[in-house]
């Protein structure tokens, strides 16, 4: 997320549309007269403190068409979680309430609740050596909203289009435009893919869609407990459990690591198409004490499951970053090393004990990464 955070010092105003008629703090007026930089904008972030400087709510100011887009559907999203039956209070709680929304033409306002602790990013960079504890705990507090959503195992031709056909679409467009020598492998990916889920049946649910540390909150510095989850302009329904699930490990390892996401992803593909076993003992463990894998699901080979995060993640990012400078840059990092990886195949046997050949080291023949560090936090953003 290209979010800046800072402090909210404004004097109160009724002029808001509310969701909520027990709105505990004033409504905000906020001088918005800042044009949209371009059609991506940016998201800014402030904290809304009480007389007494208690934390009461969180303003994001939207510029731009897409980054308004993102608050309108995180909007949509919420109000559908807000009623739907198979919820519980309990698991409601972890979601941000919107306690007032003003859309204007060029600028869109949300207010939401506060969530107390401290995000999960920041407890991983402090205490890296428990990424297996707490990815296992982010996890296990997503997994209601999978396990109470899902709906029962749907034929795979309904899932192949937004699992994999519109997905591929939008990557084949980006080759096109940044790598053309690239798109006959993303044909290839296809393939695998359909390969690997045609006769599969597998339950879909809601998803987050951008299931990464800096949207999960935790109790403190320690980790304990997951207070909130937040950011659900992604969220969609209609995608199988793994998509944020494998998200949460793979960007999780990411930060420890200090890698990108294609890089992480393609080390795991030469080395057989499986998690590491740090990331398999934190699926493992989240799973088991969520009371197992949703609805008896299928379960699909660990490479598959990696390679359907990652597609699903590079498109979501290329579409928020139509017009940045730096695609070359982030293609490199992101995109060009799993492609690389798969182009390298021999075979790829996609049972449940299968396992990626590939016929010999990764030969990577992507332009050089100028700017590692912008790479990485264009890949963590979202």
């Amino acid at each position: 997320m290209n979010d800046k955070q800072g402090e909210l010092a404004a004097p109160f105003s009724s002029g808001w549309r509310t969701d909520d008629d027990d709105l505990p703090i004033g409504l905000i007026d906020l001088k918005l007269s800042t044009p949209p930089i371009d059609l991506v904008g940016d998201t800014t972030m402030s904290l809304l403190r009480t007389e007494q400087g208690t934390p009461a709510a969180v303003v994001k100011v939207a510029r731009g068409k897409l980054e308004a887009a993102k608050l309108c559907a995180q909007r949509r999203v919420l109000a559908e979680l807000a009623i739907h039956p198979r919820l519980d209070d309990e698991w409601r709680e972890l979601v941000p309430r919107i306690l007032a929304f003003d859309d204007r033409t060029d600028t869109t306002v949300s207010v939401e609740s506060y969530g107390p602790g401290i995000d999960l990013a920041e407890v991983l960079a402090r205490h890296p050596n428990r990424v297996e504890e707490l990815t296992a705990a982010a996890l296990s507090a997503i997994a209601p909203l999978h396990r109470r959503t899902a709906t029962p195992a749907v034929d795979n031709v309904y899932l192949l289009g937004p699992l994999v056909v519109e997905p591929l679409v939008a990557l084949t467009d980006m080759c096109g435009r940044l790598d053309p020598r690239l798109v006959p492998e993303v044909d290839r990916l296809g393939k695998v893919l359909r390969r690997a889920l045609i006769g599969r049946r597998m339950p879909v649910s809601w998803t987050h869609g951008d299931y990464v540390p800096g949207n999960v909150r935790v109790a403190g510095l320690q980790g304990g407990a997951v207070t909130g989850i937040v950011d659900w302009g992604e969220a969609r329904t209609g995608l199988p459990a793994l998509i944020d699930e494998y998200l949460m490990i793979l960007t999780a390892s990411c930060q420890v690591e200090r890698a990108d996401l294609g890089t992480v992803v393609a080390e795991r593909l030469w080395a057989g198409g499986r998690l590491s076993d740090r990331e398999s003992h934190a699926l493992r463990a989240a799973r088991d004490q969520s009371g197992g894998d949703i609805g008896g699901r299928e379960r699909i080979h660990e490479g598959t499951a990696m390679l359907l995060t990652w597609l699903h993640r590079v498109v979501d990012l290329w579409r928020k970053r139509t017009i940045r400078p730096n695609h070359h840059v982030w293609w490199a990092t992101n995109v060009a090393p799993v492609l690389d990886a798969v182009a390298a195949w021999q075979g790829f046997d996609v049972s449940g004990a299968g396992r990626c050949i590939a016929s010999g080291p990764p030969t990577t023949t992507s332009p050089p990464v100028e700017d590692a560090a912008q790479a990485h936090k264009n890949q963590t953003d979202g």
